[in-house]
């Protein structure tokens, strides 16, 4: 996760937003990165390759930090269960969407 705050730092503070704004759009992005970590994680558990998600195109602005977040994915362990499945999806996503918040309040 050190390479995911780094990179999610190094775009926010290299990306000009309106002060207006900015907590709002902060807000929806680590939203869109919760939502890509809890898809990353459904793919995994679902026996997708991680190959297959690296393929995706991103946009080359968010492509490094996207790529990080899929990898964590596969690279989390997983808990096993009652409710595992929904447990690994939404542990991984509120870690993300956590950490992302909190990189942005230091």
């Amino acid at each position: 996760m050190r390479l995911f705050l780094a990179a999610l730092t190094t775009i926010f503070f290299t990306t000009s937003l309106p002060a207006a704004h900015a907590n709002e759009n902060n807000a929806v992005f680590c939203t869109k990165l919760g939502e890509l970590a809890g898809r990353s994680m459904a793919a995994r558990l679902e026996g997708k390759p991680l190959t297959d998600l690296l393929k995706v195109k991103f946009d080359p602005a968010v492509r490094e930090i996207f790529q990080t977040i899929i990898r964590e994915a596969y690279a989390r362990p997983l808990v096993d269960g009652d409710n595992a499945w929904v447990r690994n999806m939404s542990d991984f996503r509120n870690d993300v969407e956590e950490k992302c918040q909190s990189s942005l309040n230091k």
